[in-house]
């Protein structure tokens, strides 16, 4: 892929507009905190009737990492995991340890007001109105790699203990996505703070905004031919390990070819890189046609976005965001972007050039031939 650094600057910046259309508001996040502070308080109040068991609540997955997004719909929520490591045999009968989370949270849904609680087969699902956490109960293994956990599954058809090691992941993922001087803050207060600030969206790295549009575009896809979604965990994993792009169009591309080509070599298993026995890829695919046609739709992907620096109206490049990333967040984008090249217009900022097609940001707003070039404050390189 040739990087053209005007034009592709531009494309940079419109989907770093849809990324922002796409992630948790900072209200939904201090929310999500808020409840997960007020959780982690109940648990060891002597009301709860966990405090001599030693919990030790902590986040996992996309909400660790950074990478969690709002959902496609109004009606739907998002979700939030959590584990909980509590001192109690590593061999403990999964259903009475689930029974005995679900029940401790049942003790406490007044006072931390969510409206129901579920116990499925790994873990205690708490429901709000805009959000459900998944609090996964565990004990810890070793303290040392970091928190090797064993976790309880009362799913009939695996063993009743998995070795999982979701921190471990989690600082594997930063090392490979982060740039040094945030993993140099992050180390600095891990023990007092556990819950990683939510970045604003100039100051994540290129990688993590990646992620979100691939975890949408999955979401979309999935929903749209009906097959089972690649989890978070695994997608992140195999898409850390690309290539860094020149810039968030570039990143995108060779992180969607990269995930292509990996999940149609599962199986094999895909492990933890932090521990060989946590098998992340070990409830997916369920069938050999969830992974091949995840794959072409992440090919179908690729093609898009190639043809969305090609020659064609804005339009064109308008119906092809709506279609990969979902209507409302690429209307929205292309609206942050008329109105950014109005302020750049009005202030003798805007810069001209002729480039491949049709450059504009918005069908009323830009000749067909103009180039918005932004600030870019993306971290390109780590």
């Amino acid at each position: 892929m040739k990087y053209d650094p005007i034009y592709d600057q531009w494309l940079d910046q419109l989907l770093a507009d849809v990324a922002e259309k796409i992630q948790l508001t900072p209200n939904a996040y201090e929310r999500a905190v808020d409840r997960y502070n007020r959780i982690a308080a109940f648990l060891n109040d002597a009301l709860s009737g966990l405090a001599d068991f030693r919990p030790i609540i902590y986040p996992q997955g996309s909400f660790r990492v950074g990478t969690t997004i709002s959902a496609c719909e109004d009606n739907e929520d998002y979700d939030i995991d959590l584990v909980l490591e509590i001192a109690i045999s590593a061999g403990s009968n999964p259903e009475q340890v689930l029974q005995l989370i679900g029940d401790v949270m049942e003790r406490g849904k007044g006072l931390l007001q969510f409206s129901s609680c579920r116990k499925k087969k790994r873990c205690v699902t708490i429901e709000y109105a805009d959000m459900h956490l998944d609090i996964t109960p565990a004990v810890l293994l070793d303290g040392t790699n970091p928190r090797v956990i064993g976790i309880f599954d009362r799913h009939p058809d695996r063993p009743d203990h998995a070795v999982a090691n979701p921190e471990g992941f989690a600082q594997w993922f930063d090392q490979r996505v982060l740039p040094a001087e945030l993993l140099q803050k992050r180390a600095m207060r891990a023990h007092t703070y556990p819950v990683p600030d939510q970045k604003p969206l100039e100051e994540k790295p290129i990688r993590l905004l990646s992620i979100q549009l691939l975890k949408r575009f999955r979401d979309l896809a999935c929903d749209r031919r009906s097959y089972k979604r690649c989890p978070s965990v695994l997608l992140s994993r195999l898409s850390a390990e690309a290539s860094n792009g020149a810039g968030l169009y570039d990143d995108l591309r060779r992180a969607a070819q990269h995930l292509a080509r990996t999940v149609t070599l599962i199986p094999p298993p895909v492990s933890n890189p932090r521990c060989d026995e946590d098998i992340l890829s070990d409830r997916w695919p369920e069938a050999v046609s969830d992974r091949d046609l995840f794959a072409h739709d992440l090919q179908y992907l690729d093609d898009r976005l190639s043809q969305l620096s090609q020659q064609g109206s804005q339009v064109d490049k308008l119906r092809i965001l709506e279609e990969l990333f979902g209507e409302r967040p690429a209307r929205r984008a292309f609206e942050t972007a008329a109105k950014r090249l109005a302020e750049k217009s009005a202030s003798g900022d805007l810069k001209l050039g002729v480039g491949r097609g049709a450059m504009g940001v918005a069908p009323a707003l830009a000749p067909a031939n103009a180039i918005s070039v932004p600030k870019h404050k993306f971290y390109g390189e780590h």
